[in-house]
């Protein structure tokens, strides 16, 4: 669960290659490519890019592989671990030598835009709770720091370099939020980054309702305690 919209202001159907092998996970920054192959169609926002993979909203659906499934970031190097999930695995071979991690539409090989070639993006504002956003700085050294207020942007390809430094679990991803600009990602004739979104609250873990006790989140309808989705960040959006 990567996404939680609380409101949003449009979902657009965008086209996308659905075959494509670059996974995007629900709650991901996204832009339109603006050349080469995948032209005009959904890609990850890049925050190194000034022409190119300029966000155009967050992503509402996943286009997956399916070899891996996309879980809270919390600064645990288990966290997004599929192995040690909350998803479960299906057996999709003989004898149980192949198994996939679930995700919605099971129908589709667990790519959510197969079918269609279109996916959802939410833009033009709206308020939501995502687990794609960066743990650390592209210096790997730096934590990111999510108080309420912070501008956020998109973060760039080498982002988190390394991996797993400072708790960072996974391998570099373009777009996720982050609080760091990039003076790249500058709005036309000037050297400024300007932000993608704001922070509502910091990463917080977000109640399921499933009776529990890893979360105590009494300003949510879900309230009580109860087991987390996971650490989300909750944002407001400006693109």
């Amino acid at each position: 669960m990567a996404l939680m919209e609380i409101f949003y202001v449009v979902a657009s159907s965008l086209p996308i290659d659905a075959n494509d092998s670059t996974d995007i996970p629900q709650g991901l920054l996204v832009a339109l490519a603006g050349s080469g192959t995948t032209e005009g169609y959904v890609v990850p926002a890049d925050g190194t890019a000034t022409t190119d993979r300029v966000p155009v909203g967050i992503a509402g659906d996943t286009r997956s592989t399916g070899v891996t499934s996309f879980t809270p970031e919390s600064g645990s190097a288990q966290s997004r671990n599929p192995k040690t999930s909350m998803e479960g695995s299906l057996v999709t071979g003989a004898w149980g030598a192949s198994q996939r991690f679930t995700q919605n539409r099971v129908a589709d090989n667990y790519n959510e835009v197969l079918a269609s070639g279109k996916m959802t993006v939410y833009h033009s504002g709206g308020e939501f709770w995502t687990d794609q956003y960066e743990v650390v700085h592209a210096d790997a050294n730096t934590l990111a720091t999510y108080a309420p207020s912070t501008f956020l942007f998109p973060s760039g390809s080498d982002e988190a370099a390394g991996g797993d430094v400072l708790g960072e679990p996974e391998a570099p991803r373009s777009g996720r939020f982050t609080d760091e600009a990039s003076a790249a990602h500058a709005a036309p004739g000037g050297n400024d980054a300007y932000p993608v979104g704001v922070t509502l609250t910091g990463p917080t873990s977000y109640p399921s309702g499933v009776p529990g006790t890893e979360t105590a989140f009494q300003t949510l309808p879900e309230g009580g305690n109860s087991l987390s989705w996971g650490t989300l960040l909750h944002v407001k959006l400006l693109c």
